[in-house]
């Protein structure tokens, strides 16, 4: 099948899911093909006047992509796939792929950046069956084995720090100078402006930034605006392979249940507001502290909990737990709400479910295994 073939099938029923723009494919300096994707989609040779997005990679890169052989993230992320124009519309690209290879068309076009009503879970019964907790337990990895974890944490959906359990990861032990040689060739994605109030939209400043400028950058961060705006954060990028064999895997889930790790680096005062995930997370804390506000999944009501999708899975939050507004969401009051910090070294159990908000103490880099346990499904 030739490119332009390929194309027009990727980017087929990507209007379905609520995506619209002009992405323009240059492989190589003869060889160009741009696709407008609205209601309906259209593919042609050759390069568009004035596209959304313009993505440089090489034909058998993209091949492999396609192909489900070759990650897109991890491909840019080694600085193989490059990304100009519209960072927020081009983070939708790993979706397209992987509706275009497994999904199909779909029943209900899904509108994006609207917030939808929040189904229920599992985990909200489970953690509603539960004595309250209102502390996070802090266990030494010595004395915290893996059959203990798997009977007695993982099926309650109990939170858990885990202490002293990076001792066996290289990154960990290196120093800030070091790791930079490390981090030379790689590129991520930065988070600008108030990211906080656009929590999940695409509409959110992002932009391709070298991973070694911005982990150099981080000892002078620019100061907060005037107008409050957190400063730049480099979160969720996936973990490059270049930086794999500098990490270990947690030991408490199979290796095969774990999707690809993520890295988050920035400065003090980086904030990602109350939300939860559906999967459960291991995060670890490489470098500096990180503070987290944890509260059970049976808050969702009382929290005014939202999704980005009709089916749920990443849902968002209207409480502030650091200032809840009483008036408009009573049912706050009566939320018990966790505090932890993570220090370096640390490695916290974030059940599936359970909703939370992370912002940075200081300078920090963390790393974090989102989990396909199956927990209560």
């Amino acid at each position: 099948m030739d490119l332009q073939s390929i194309l027009s099938k990727l980017f087929a029923n990507a209007g379905a899911v609520g995506i619209e723009g002009t992405f323009q494919f240059v492989f190589g300096p003869q060889l160009a093909f741009w696709s407008q994707v609205k209601a309906q989609s259209q593919t042609e040779a050759g390069r568009h006047p004035a596209p959304d997005v313009t993505i440089e990679v090489a034909e058998t890169d993209f091949l492999g992509i396609m192909g489900g052989n070759v990650n897109v993230e991890e491909l840019f992320a080694s600085g193989r796939l490059k990304i100009g124009g519209n960072m927020g519309l081009a983070t939708l690209l790993p979706q397209i792929i992987d509706h275009a290879r497994h999904g199909g068309a779909v029943a209900k076009k899904v509108e994006m950046n609207t917030r939808y009503p929040t189904p229920p879970r599992h985990s909200e019964q489970v953690s509603a069956s539960l004595p309250t907790q209102r502390t996070v337990e802090r266990r030494p990895r010595s004395e915290l084995s893996v059959e203990e974890f798997r009977s007695h944490y993982l099926p309650q959906g109990i939170p858990v720090v885990i202490s002293d359990a990076l001792g066996d990861w290289p990154l960990f032990k290196l120093s800030r100078e070091q790791s930079l040689v490390h981090f030379a060739e790689l590129q991520g994605i930065t988070r600008h402006g108030d990211y906080v109030k656009k929590t999940f939209s695409t509409e959110r400043d992002f932009r391709s930034t070298s991973m070694a400028e911005f982990i150099a950058s981080l000892d002078n961060p620019a100061p907060k605006s005037a107008d409050g705006e957190p400063p730049a954060y480099m979160g969720n990028n996936i973990l490059p392979a270049q930086l794999l064999e500098q990490i270990q895997y947690p030991p408490y889930f199979d290796r095969s249940l774990f999707i690809p790790p993520r890295i988050w680096i920035g400065p003090k005062g980086t904030l990602t507001p109350l939300h939860r995930d559906d999967t459960d997370n291991l995060f670890a804390q490489v470098w500096g502290q990180k503070s987290f506000i944890l509260a059970a999944p049976h808050h969702r009501e009382a929290l005014g909990t939202w999704s980005t999708a009709p089916q749920g899975g990443l849902d968002g939050c209207d409480v502030n737990p650091d200032a809840p507004d009483y008036e408009r969401f009573p049912a706050s009051r009566d939320v018990t709400f966790l505090r932890v910090t993570l220090e370096a070294g640390d490695l916290l159990f974030l059940p599936e479910g359970w909703f939370h908000q992370v912002e940075s103490v200081s300078t920090s880099l963390s790393v974090n295994f989102w989990v396909n346990s199956g927990r209560g499904w």
